[in-house]
Parts: structure tokens; C-alpha cells; sequence
């Protein structure tokens, strides 16, 4: 499992939903207000590190 940070569009709160990728679109609605209006956001642990080439 992982952990998916979002922000929610609506009221603007940021939530983590711990889960596996095939569950993150259902499970990614904002605790606050409902919404499924969210965006992920990306942590420099999920990214990879800048290839030295560039």
C-alpha cells in the first residue's frame, strides 16, 4: 500500500488516503467536505531524483 496526498479544490484541506493504486480515485474525497473534487499532490518521496544527464 501507499500513501497519496491530495488537496481538496473546494474548501482547500489536505488529506493523505493511505491505500492501493487501483482504490486511490475512490478513495480520494476530502474528509471535510465531501468533495471528489481533488488533486493529487506529489512529494519528493514519490518522485525519482534528477538523472545527473540533464
Amino acid at each position: 500500500m501507499a500513501v497519496y496526498e491530495f488537496r481538496c479544490k473546494k474548501c482547500k484541506r489536505k488529506f493523505a488516503v493511505t491505500c492501493h493504486i487501483e482504490e486511490r480515485d475512490a478513495k480520494a474525497v476530502c474528509p471535510k467536505c465531501g468533495s471528489h473534487e481533488v488533486e493529487q499532490k506529489y512529494t519528493a518521496d514519490f518522485s525519482s531524483p534528477r538523472p545527473d544527464k540533464y
